[in-house]
């Protein structure tokens, strides 16, 4: 029950100072705030005394007001206790501030870090792709120029290189472009879960083998599955970019005349997955940025990438309620760990 109050509190509970006494202070609290305030208000009155030090009961305890005929407001509240000769609690003392203008502060400066952010993102975006389109777009060119300029002089053996050279480049700018989109949905919150029934065994060798095409015959992929029937319901198309992208990263990677394994494993509650490579590694000081979009780690040099396919994954991996981890050591392979829960 309030006691006594200052004219601050009758203003900024918009109500006369003589009407302020003699009310609960519940009467002033939001609905949504009223059960944790019982539980505070609960706390303090099982408090005897205060400790030894000081009679400061709560400090910068937040929740929300509700002034007489007006909108709530988020208050910071600070409770000491009002003690006697005797050193015993008599009362508790109640300041009460108006945080509306911090937190409009705070949330200004947290809109303008989001726009420094995403300003910063979308040019790194713009840099990144506009140079992954460069070289297979020129591939495809000078392919075409070539075939249209000397298709008769050309042998079949030098017509079937120059197309297979436009192929590879048409499917990296689609690929590119697949990524861009997913990551644009992800970013948005706009990523979608449908799961259907998915025959796993067909659906991994199937994708094994349209990279075996992008890692062309320097390069051999694997399938193991120790079983078979392996039928589920996951997201197909988020399934393909987890999969697909960790492929194509360990395509990239690795050193020539490697292989590369995509290892299935059905458990009790979950389906695990593991793509082991063995290419460069993954240097231990990026291990921890490995999920960002566009960051890629220092020692990729010139080989091709945009910095999504990571960042892709891991947001399709929580969208099934999975999780990934990665094992890697420099120069000796990567070994990433998908592990994605039976009916999600």
């Amino acid at each position: 029950m309030i006691q006594e109050a200052n004219q601050a509190a009758a203003s900024l509970l918009n109500i006369e100072k003589r009407r302020l006494i003699g009310k609960p202070l519940a009467v002033f609290v939001t609905d949504a705030n009223k059960s944790t305030f019982r539980t505070q208000l609960n706390r303090l009155s099982d408090i005897s005394s205060p400790d030894c030090s000081s009679n400061l009961l709560y400090r910068d305890w937040e929740l929300s007001l509700k002034p007489r005929q007006s909108e709530p407001f988020p208050a910071e509240i600070s409770i000491s206790a009002i003690l006697n000769p005797q050193s015993e609690t008599v009362g508790l003392r109640w300041l009460i501030r108006d945080m509306t203008y911090r937190h409009q502060v705070e949330s200004l400066r947290r809109e303008l870090e989001a726009e420094k952010e995403f300003s910063e993102l979308k040019s790194r975006f713009i840099q990144t792709v506009s140079h992954e389109f460069r070289t297979p777009l020129n591939m495809i060119y000078v392919s075409a120029q070539l075939l249209a300029r000397s298709h008769d002089g050309l042998s079949e053996e030098k017509c079937n290189q120059l197309l297979q050279r436009t192929d590879k480049a048409v499917r990296r700018i689609t690929k590119i472009l697949d990524d861009v989109l997913v990551f644009s949905k992800a970013s948005a919150d706009k990523l979608e879960l449908n799961p259907t029934l998915l025959d796993l065994d067909q659906f991994c060798q199937t994708i094994v083998e349209d990279y075996q095409v992008l890692a062309g015959s320097t390069k051999t992929l694997q399938f193991n599955s120790p079983e078979t029937n392996h039928s589920v319901c996951l997201d197909e198309k988020l399934l393909y970019q987890i999969l697909g992208n960790l492929l194509s990263n360990a395509i990239n990677y690795s050193l020539p005349d490697s292989s590369i394994e995509l290892a299935l494993t059905h458990q009790r509650d979950n389906i695990r997955f593991q793509i082991k490579d063995q290419g460069m590694g993954i240097p231990r000081e990026d291990l921890s940025r490995l999920f960002e979009p566009f960051h890629r780690a220092k020692n990729v040099k010139n080989i091709p990438g945009t910095g999504l396919g990571l960042s892709i994954v891991k947001k399709a991996v929580e969208l099934h309620g999975g999780t990934i981890r990665v094992e890697s050591e420099v120069g000796v392979g990567t070994t990433f760990i998908v592990t994605l829960p039976l009916g999600s």
